[in-house]
């Protein structure tokens, strides 16, 4: 007898969506031996499904939202649409008993049920795509670190204003950095989410929920970003051999401490690494020390490869709390 096929249904087919649905076909047989089940894309929502279907052959196209997050048919929801009501489809999919992924940080930052969720590590909740793309830190926070006292963490979470700064050091001002961005496809037409730090703020707020199991929200993080003003103090750090970069942190000794604020850093901090999109996240344990994560945070297919790792993360959840529910 075959195994029950895997149903999933996609939310987005932006830039994160559509590298996402490339690289699952690409990778399906590889996917398909480590889950121990054939796995389908069956259905995919955007806001205009006409755009979309020649691009996306023998899969449902339509732009209900809550009607896939409803549909007892779907087995997994793969949220890539950044949409402020994501958090509701996300809910009501869980609520059902499938099983929920997303790269939609703020939706997810602005829950206090998902974030609950995120605290007790739910098994069939996964967000490494929301944080940092590629770079592994939600796993090693939710599973290598569990046992672990978490004693402070800080990162570069923002690429949009880690590459604008970069090309800041290198001679251009802030409106060329920031167009430059955009060329490059790391930053969208409405730029505010990362300028003002609410990006990496929403990012920090879910490293935090995940380091000392407890939500903490987008509101309860202190933060300020980055505008023209921000030059002169690249100036000045440059010329003490040293670099400016936003940098999200979280303490706790009496309490938990948190901001988002750019920084200056000496040559050898580990943050001042950061150029171009590359995030970097700290990290201090009890146990095993300081350990530092380094690798791209933003792009299509470094967000697709996170997603797909939380497919397969979700896939086995499923496999094991409701296996004889799977469509066949």
């Amino acid at each position: 007898m075959a195994p029950p096929v895997l149903r999933v249904g996609l939310i987005g087919n932006g830039t994160v969506g559509a590298a996402f649905a490339s690289a699952l076909s690409a990778n399906h047989e590889r996917v398909t031996q480590r889950i121990g089940r054939p796995l389908r894309l069956t259905q995919v929502v955007v806001r205009d499904p006409d755009r979309h279907r020649r691009a996306l052959p023998s899969i449902r196209v339509h732009d209900d939202p809550e009607g896939l997050a409803n549909d007892p048919s779907i087995d997994v929801i793969v949220e890539a649409s950044g949409a402020p009501d994501a958090a509701r489809w996300l809910r009501r999919a869980m609520e059902r008993g499938a099983a929920a992924v997303s790269a939609n940080k703020l939706a997810i930052a602005t829950d206090p049920l998902l974030l609950a969720a995120i605290a007790r590590r739910h098994p069939l909740f996964h967000c490494e795509a929301a944080v940092a793309a590629a770079l592994p830190i939600v796993r090693a926070l939710r599973d290598s670190l569990d046992g672990e006292e978490i004693l402070a963490l800080r990162g570069v979470l923002n690429g949009t204003t880690t590459f604008m700064l970069t090309e800041i050091e290198a001679g251009a001002g802030f409106d060329q950095a920031l167009n430059a961005a955009r060329r490059h496809g790391y930053a969208e037409a409405d730029a505010s989410a990362d300028l003002t730090g609410r990006d990496a703020a929403a990012k920090l707020a879910i490293l935090a929920t995940l380091a000392w199991r407890a939500p903490v929200t987008l509101s309860d993080v202190p933060t300020r970003g980055i505008d023209p003003d921000v030059i002169h103090l690249v100036q000045t750090a440059r010329a003490l051999g040293q670099r400016v970069r936003l940098v999200a942190e979280a303490t706790r000794s009496t309490g938990l401490q948190l901001r988002v604020e750019p920084q200056v850093l000496a040559s050898n901090d580990a943050l001042a690494r950061a150029e171009g999109v590359v995030n970097v996240v700290e990290v201090q344990s009890a146990l095993a020390g300081s350990l530092t994560w380094y690798g791209a945070g933003a792009g299509g297919t470094r967000t697709a490869s996170a997603l797909l790792g939380d497919l397969l993360a979700a896939a086995r959840a499923l496999a094991g709390s409701r296996a004889d529910r799977i469509a066949a």
